[in-house]
Protein backbone atom coordinates (compact mmCIF):
# COMPACT_ATOMS: atom_id res chain seq x y z
CA UNK A 1 0.00 0.00 0.00
CA UNK A 2 1.11 3.37 -1.18
CA UNK A 3 3.03 5.30 2.32
CA UNK A 4 4.25 8.44 0.67
CA UNK A 5 8.05 7.35 1.14
CA UNK A 6 8.48 7.94 -2.40
CA UNK A 7 6.84 10.35 -4.49
CA UNK A 8 5.38 8.14 -7.38
CA UNK A 9 5.51 8.92 -11.27
CA UNK A 10 3.31 7.45 -13.09
CA UNK A 11 3.32 7.13 -17.04
CA UNK A 12 0.24 6.60 -19.45
CA UNK A 13 0.53 5.94 -23.17
CA UNK A 14 1.42 10.04 -23.87
CA UNK A 15 2.07 11.08 -20.23
CA UNK A 16 4.25 11.40 -17.19
CA UNK A 17 2.67 12.40 -13.91
CA UNK A 18 5.32 13.23 -11.53
CA UNK A 19 5.68 15.72 -8.21
CA UNK A 20 5.54 19.39 -8.97
CA UNK A 21 8.75 21.48 -8.20
CA UNK A 22 9.69 24.57 -7.06
CA UNK A 23 10.97 25.16 -11.02
CA UNK A 24 7.22 24.67 -12.05
CA UNK A 25 6.32 27.84 -10.96
CA UNK A 26 5.90 29.36 -14.20
CA UNK A 27 3.95 26.94 -15.49
CA UNK A 28 1.51 26.66 -12.53
CA UNK A 29 1.43 30.54 -13.04
CA UNK A 30 0.51 29.56 -17.03
CA UNK A 31 -2.27 27.45 -15.92
CA UNK A 32 -3.75 28.63 -12.56
CA UNK A 33 -4.07 32.87 -13.64
CA UNK A 34 -5.88 31.85 -16.34
CA UNK A 35 -9.08 32.74 -16.44
CA UNK A 36 -10.73 30.55 -18.38
CA UNK A 37 -8.85 27.67 -16.71
CA UNK A 38 -10.16 28.94 -12.91
CA UNK A 39 -13.45 30.26 -13.40
CA UNK A 40 -15.21 27.09 -11.94
CA UNK A 41 -12.24 26.92 -9.46
CA UNK A 42 -13.14 28.34 -5.49
CA UNK A 43 -11.22 31.58 -5.84
CA UNK A 44 -9.62 34.17 -8.66
CA UNK A 45 -6.71 33.40 -11.72
CA UNK A 46 -3.70 34.26 -10.00
CA UNK A 47 -2.63 37.91 -10.62
CA UNK A 48 1.19 37.20 -9.27
CA UNK A 49 3.66 34.12 -9.64
CA UNK A 50 4.07 34.37 -5.94
CA UNK A 51 0.54 32.69 -5.54
CA UNK A 52 2.07 29.75 -7.93
CA UNK A 53 4.77 29.20 -5.46
CA UNK A 54 2.76 29.51 -2.10
CA UNK A 55 0.75 26.56 -3.79
CA UNK A 56 3.44 24.50 -5.37
CA UNK A 57 5.24 24.86 -1.35
CA UNK A 58 1.68 24.05 -0.30
CA UNK A 59 1.75 20.80 -2.14
CA UNK A 60 4.82 19.88 -0.76
CA UNK A 61 4.33 20.32 2.77
CA UNK A 62 0.48 18.66 2.47
CA UNK A 63 2.24 15.69 0.56
CA UNK A 64 5.15 15.66 3.36
CA UNK A 65 2.14 16.01 6.16
CA UNK A 66 0.61 12.74 4.20
CA UNK A 67 -2.40 14.80 3.79
CA UNK A 68 -2.69 15.13 -0.31
CA UNK A 69 -1.39 13.75 -3.34
CA UNK A 70 -1.23 15.60 -6.44
CA UNK A 71 1.01 15.46 -10.07
CA UNK A 72 2.19 17.64 -12.60
CA UNK A 73 1.13 16.46 -15.71
CA UNK A 74 3.92 16.53 -18.78
CA UNK A 75 3.84 15.22 -22.20
CA UNK A 76 6.24 12.21 -22.48
CA UNK A 77 9.69 13.31 -23.14
CA UNK A 78 8.74 17.12 -22.42
CA UNK A 79 9.53 18.89 -19.05
CA UNK A 80 6.99 21.58 -19.09
CA UNK A 81 4.00 20.94 -16.22
CA UNK A 82 0.29 21.22 -18.55
CA UNK A 83 -2.09 20.68 -15.53
CA UNK A 84 -2.39 19.20 -12.24
CA UNK A 85 -4.59 16.09 -10.91
CA UNK A 86 -4.31 14.31 -7.86
CA UNK A 87 -6.25 13.19 -4.44
CA UNK A 88 -7.02 16.86 -2.47
CA UNK A 89 -7.63 14.86 0.82
CA UNK A 90 -6.98 11.25 1.88
CA UNK A 91 -9.38 9.89 4.20
CA UNK A 92 -7.65 6.21 5.15
CA UNK A 93 -10.60 4.80 7.68
CA UNK A 94 -12.92 5.55 5.22
CA UNK A 95 -10.69 4.39 2.70
CA UNK A 96 -11.72 7.50 0.55
CA UNK A 97 -10.02 10.44 -1.19
CA UNK A 98 -11.04 13.55 -3.32
CA UNK A 99 -9.79 14.53 -6.71
CA UNK A 100 -9.17 17.82 -8.24
CA UNK A 101 -7.56 18.75 -12.09
CA UNK A 102 -6.44 21.77 -13.67
CA UNK A 103 -5.42 21.50 -17.60
CA UNK A 104 -3.48 24.29 -19.43
CA UNK A 105 -6.21 25.45 -21.56
CA UNK A 106 -3.87 25.37 -25.16
CA UNK A 107 -4.12 21.19 -24.00
CA UNK A 108 -8.09 20.72 -23.65
CA UNK A 109 -10.28 18.59 -25.94
CA UNK A 110 -7.25 16.34 -25.96
CA UNK A 111 -8.00 13.38 -24.31
CA UNK A 112 -5.16 14.46 -21.94
CA UNK A 113 -7.22 14.47 -18.48
CA UNK A 114 -9.00 11.75 -19.18
CA UNK A 115 -5.98 9.76 -19.70
CA UNK A 116 -4.70 11.54 -16.43
CA UNK A 117 -7.22 10.89 -14.31
CA UNK A 118 -7.47 7.13 -15.16
CA UNK A 119 -4.10 6.68 -13.68
CA UNK A 120 -4.66 8.34 -11.08
CA UNK A 121 -7.91 6.50 -10.28
CA UNK A 122 -6.59 3.48 -11.13
CA UNK A 123 -3.61 4.30 -8.30
CA UNK A 124 -6.33 5.08 -5.95
CA UNK A 125 -7.85 1.88 -6.27
CA UNK A 126 -4.95 -0.54 -6.24
CA UNK A 127 -2.49 1.38 -4.34
CA UNK A 128 -4.08 3.45 -2.17
CA UNK A 129 -6.86 0.99 -1.40
CA UNK A 130 -9.65 3.16 -1.42
CA UNK A 131 -13.19 2.39 -1.93
CA UNK A 132 -14.78 5.44 -2.92
CA UNK A 133 -12.98 8.74 -4.95
CA UNK A 134 -14.94 11.91 -4.59
CA UNK A 135 -15.15 14.75 -6.88
CA UNK A 136 -16.87 17.81 -7.22
CA UNK A 137 -17.78 19.75 -10.05
CA UNK A 138 -19.76 23.94 -10.55
CA UNK A 139 -22.94 22.95 -12.45
CA UNK A 140 -21.97 25.43 -14.98
CA UNK A 141 -18.70 23.55 -15.60
CA UNK A 142 -19.87 21.00 -18.71
CA UNK A 143 -16.65 19.78 -19.65
CA UNK A 144 -15.78 18.72 -16.34
CA UNK A 145 -19.13 16.59 -15.36
CA UNK A 146 -18.39 15.20 -18.89
CA UNK A 147 -15.36 13.72 -18.21
CA UNK A 148 -16.23 12.68 -14.49
CA UNK A 149 -19.83 11.02 -16.41
CA UNK A 150 -17.11 9.47 -19.02
CA UNK A 151 -14.64 8.01 -16.09
CA UNK A 152 -17.95 6.29 -14.72
CA UNK A 153 -18.72 8.79 -11.89
CA UNK A 154 -21.88 8.78 -10.47
CA UNK A 155 -23.85 12.13 -9.78
CA UNK A 156 -24.93 11.81 -6.10
CA UNK A 157 -26.01 15.14 -5.11
CA UNK A 158 -26.19 18.71 -5.63
CA UNK A 159 -24.63 21.56 -3.41
CA UNK A 160 -27.83 24.20 -4.06
CA UNK A 161 -26.26 27.76 -4.16
CA UNK A 162 -22.85 26.54 -2.62
CA UNK A 163 -20.61 29.33 -3.75
CA UNK A 164 -20.37 32.65 -4.15
CA UNK A 165 -18.50 34.50 -7.28
CA UNK A 166 -18.64 37.28 -8.87
CA UNK A 167 -21.84 38.81 -7.88
CA UNK A 168 -23.66 35.11 -8.08
CA UNK A 169 -24.59 32.16 -6.42
CA UNK A 170 -23.67 28.47 -7.93
CA UNK A 171 -24.59 25.05 -7.33
CA UNK A 172 -21.89 22.51 -7.29
CA UNK A 173 -22.46 18.63 -8.08
CA UNK A 174 -21.38 15.85 -5.84
CA UNK A 175 -19.69 12.44 -7.56
CA UNK A 176 -18.96 9.41 -6.57
CA UNK A 177 -17.07 5.95 -7.73
CA UNK A 178 -16.99 3.01 -6.11
CA UNK A 179 -14.16 0.45 -6.53
CA UNK A 180 -16.90 -1.85 -7.46
CA UNK A 181 -17.49 0.61 -10.06
CA UNK A 182 -14.17 1.00 -11.47
CA UNK A 183 -13.45 -0.52 -14.87
CA UNK A 184 -9.53 -0.20 -14.62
Amino acid sequence: MFNFSQFPVLETARLRLREIVADDDEAIFAIRGDYEVTKYNIGDAYTDIEQAQNLIDAMTRLYHEERELRWGITLKGEQTVIGMCGFNYWHRLDKRASIGFDLNRQHWKQGIMREALYAILDFGFNQMKLNRIEADASAANMASIKLLNSLNFQQEGIQREQYFDKGQFYDLLLFGLLRREWTG
